[in-house]
């Protein structure tokens, strides 16, 4: 043999010795613990604070929130887009929540020739006067339809229904005679029927309200809806109005996106507010502002409202006329 094979050969079998001699004394005695990983680089990565870790990391623990809010409009939305990264745990198991949606929304939602059709968009400077998005729309399920509430009510069996227990505060003909009820004529039935189901399960309390409204059965209710939206409305007469109306037509385009500019909206499962009575909308304002009345939207907006600011919206949707003949919701 050569010798340069031989020397070759001889250089091959030395270094494998070394490496067999090194292998022990260079391997961490950990290796292989948990597969090709040092065991110590494991517990390394689980302390780490969990940033951008997706929804996944909240999942084992929070499975049937998961469920909920992954079939929702925003299923395809990482939490971490809206909420941010969270920097540890979060406290309570919360995210943070961030405070200026309108800037958030609109980096998905301004209308942009590019964006597809598909994808909600809007006008940021008409829609919703500034206000902030989670006002009128719940984060995790923001797409508002229309009332999905049908009504198959009865009128007859309805009309003898109020006469035995509503009458006496929402006047025969469903023309409140007190400055401080509502009318209940031309009133949107798919309101009127989430409003009492809401009084008779109790999402929604009143002294008056809610034992008649639990002493109603389902079917009660439907026939009500049905013949206070078929009565003829007209608007308030009578009641002390203390409010300015044309600085609440003002303060009204911040309502707009949901009762319409003269307070009657598009979606018939919120009320109709035009021609009621200026105190009963003062006092519901004011019931929403104190938390006596329950709903996101409304506690949000009410808020902010001084006393001055009810009044003065209260004096504005009075004033308005109750019928609308371009959307059909009241009758004349």
């Amino acid at each position: 043999m050569p010798k340069h094979i031989f020397r070759l050969l001889a250089l091959i079998a030395a270094g494998l010795v070394v490496a067999a001699i090194a292998k022990p004394l260079l391997t961490d005695s950990s290796f292989y613990r948990y597969g090709h990983y040092r065991a110590d680089s494991v517990p390394e990565i689980a302390a780490q604070e969990p940033v951008y870790q997706t929804p996944s990391y909240c999942q084992s623990c929070h499975t049937e929130r998961h469920a909920q809010w992954s079939a929702s409009n925003h299923k395809t939305v990482v939490c971490e887009v809206c909420h941010g990264a969270a920097k540890g745990h979060p406290q309570n198991g919360k995210l943070p929540i961030p405070k200026d949606t309108a800037k958030l929304c609109t980096l998905c939602h301004e209308a942009m020739p590019e964006r597809p059709r598909t994808q909600p968009q809007i006008q940021v400077a008409k829609h919703a006067g500034g206000q902030q998005c989670n006002v009128c729309h719940n984060p995790h399920a923001p797409k508002i339809a229309a009332a999905a509430t049908k009504v198959t009510g009865n009128e007859a069996a309805g009309k003898e229904r109020a006469a035995a227990a509503c009458a006496g505060c929402h006047g025969a003909d469903g023309i409140s005679p007190n400055d401080t009820w509502p009318s209940l004529a031309g009133q949107n039935a798919a309101y009127l029927v989430r409003i009492l189901a809401a009084y008779k399960s109790g999402d929604q309390t009143d002294a008056a309200m809610t034992p008649l409204a639990q002493a109603l059965s389902d079917g009660d209710i439907q026939d009500l809806a049905a013949y206070y939206a078929g009565l003829s409305c007209k608007a308030t007469s009578g009641g002390k109005v203390v409010g300015d109306a044309d600085r609440g037509k003002l303060l009204a385009k911040n309502c707009a996106s949901c009762h319409g500019e003269t307070g009657i909206g598009s979606n018939p499962a919120w009320p109709i507010l035009a021609g009621q009575k200026p105190g009963y909308l003062a006092n519901v304002l004011k019931a929403f502002k104190a938390g006596l009345r329950k709903d996101p939207m409304m506690a949000s907006v009410s808020r902010g409202l001084s006393e001055n600011d009810i009044a003065d919206l209260a004096a504005y949707y009075a004033a308005q006329s109750c019928q609308s003949t371009k959307q059909g919701k009241a009758k004349p």
